[in-house]
């Protein structure tokens, strides 16, 4: 009888431990989303999130949709477990792809969707297709400047800062007061 009990005590403890622990996580991460993730987890009829239908358009019901790539891209920088971050990735993709799907250039989206999804294709080890997404971004709106920031970042661990120079040079002609561009190219100049 005290092994059943014991069983049922430790069979209840730990998933309640792991809704718990999950239940933290998300909220510690979520204060990291943008506003307009927050309010679309308050309802699409919302008060919060009808003033971002217009921002949106046609994107605003995939919304969610990003921001849970946005919060799989959150979890997969943090975790130390590395099949964790495989899954996480994996959601990242799956996310951005999706938006995509719903999400054409002229989408106040785009940038950071493909930047995002740039980000996770590197993490998981495709730089060749991380860097057509930064290349669609800089094409659709030359000034962006985190696509070249991130662009030089993943050249930087190719090993191959001439290429990540360019890219910093030729995100500064268009954008030459981007201070994130600035600090990466003195970063680049001052490493041997």
């Amino acid at each position: 009888m005290k092994r059943i009990i014991l069983f049922f005590v430790i069979g209840i403890s730990v998933p309640w431990h792991s809704l718990i622990a999950a239940n933290m996580d998300w909220r510690q991460n979520t204060r990291l989303l943008p506003q307009y993730c927050k309010d679309r987890a308050m309802g699409v009829h919302s008060a919060e999130f009808k003033k971002w239908r217009g921002t949106f358009g046609d994107a605003a019901v995939h919304v969610h949709h990003y921001c849970n790539g946005v919060f799989a891209e959150q979890n997969a920088r943090t975790t130390i477990n590395q099949r964790e971050r495989k899954r996480w990735l994996r959601t990242v993709l799956s996310e951005m792809q999706y938006v995509s799907n719903h999400c054409s250039a002229r989408c106040v989206l785009y940038p950071e969707l493909h930047s995002r999804w740039g980000w996770a294709l590197g993490a998981n080890g495709q730089p060749l297709e991380a860097i057509k997404h930064y290349q669609l971004v800089i094409q659709v709106k030359p000034k962006y400047a985190p696509a070249y920031a991130k662009l030089s970042d993943l050249y930087i661990e190719l090993d191959q800062p001439s290429e990540a120079r360019r890219v910093l040079d030729e995100g500064l002609e268009v954008k030459p007061d981007s201070r994130m561009l600035q600090k990466r190219l003195r970063e680049l100049e001052a490493s041997p």
